[in-house]
């Protein structure tokens, strides 16, 4: 008798229960936030798995970058050019003009080497009677360079010898943990010693010849009709290595 009452019970509680889901938009909007809340749960778990980079967790490793390679290219050179006093050579060029074999590397930096080559013995010109007894000296010529790249980087030089200027491509990245950086994947710090945009454009030089005569003696008259020049352009390259800090590996 009791076993068919609390079947009764059951049945009625049971039926009571649809009954009220049916008809009570309460719970039933509840009901369903639930399920989906309930949903959500693995299928969020299956969408991290195969949507978080599997390096993720190297950002919270420690690394530091070593110079594994470098090397240097000539893009261009001249030897022996002569120019007149003020005369202004200018040479123009832009990253399609790289050698073939500079196309294939992680170009960083350039540099700009000139000299003047007539300046180590006397080449005026004299002309006069008292040239044979004392002639004079001669005057040092000089060269000056603009040189301009596409990062907007630029430089005036002017030598009576030789000398060289050095221009940064690379736009070496900062980090507030520097030397050992975090809080990044090895993959985006081999990135960041990568050069893309900053070598793109135009790269300019101008050589300026700059002519100057020996003072003059007793009937000899001294001329300078030009200086000699020359110049070579160089591309440096770079390989980086990013490598993992670890203090029990390395000491």
């Amino acid at each position: 008798m009791q076993e068919n009452n609390d079947a009764i019970l059951e049945t009625t509680f049971f039926q009571e229960s649809v009954s009220k889901f049916k008809t009570n938009r309460t719970i039933q909007i509840t009901s369903i936030f639930i399920a989906l809340a309930l949903i959500s749960i693995p299928a969020y778990s299956m969408y991290s798995k195969y949507n978080t980079p599997e390096d993720e967790y190297q950002k919270e490793l420690q690394y530091f970058v070593d110079y594994a390679d470098y090397g240097y290219i000539t893009w261009t050179s001249q030897s022996n050019l002569e120019l007149s006093d003020g005369e202004v050579f200018t040479l123009s060029l832009t990253n399609e003009d790289f050698p073939e074999e500079a196309k294939e590397v992680n170009i960083v930096s350039l540099i700009v080497m000139i000299g003047v080559s007539d300046n180590s013995d006397d080449n005026e010109e004299t002309t006069g009677l008292g040239c044979a007894i004392d002639s004079g000296e001669d005057a040092y010529d000089s060269v000056s360079a603009s040189i301009s790249v596409p990062n907007g980087e630029s430089e005036i030089i002017e030598t009576e010898g030789t000398t060289s200027a050095y221009f940064m491509l690379l736009d070496e990245p900062e980090f507030d943990t520097y030397p050992f950086i975090t809080g990044y994947t090895m993959k985006e710090i081999e990135e960041m010693y990568e050069t893309g945009d900053e070598i793109i454009g135009e790269y300019n030089f101008e050589f300026t010849g700059n002519v100057e005569s020996g003072d003059s003696t007793f009937e000899c008259e001294r001329q300078d009709p030009s200086v000699t020049i020359s110049y070579e352009v160089e591309l440096e390259w770079a390989d980086f290595t990013v490598i993992e800090w670890n203090a029990d590996f390395w000491f």
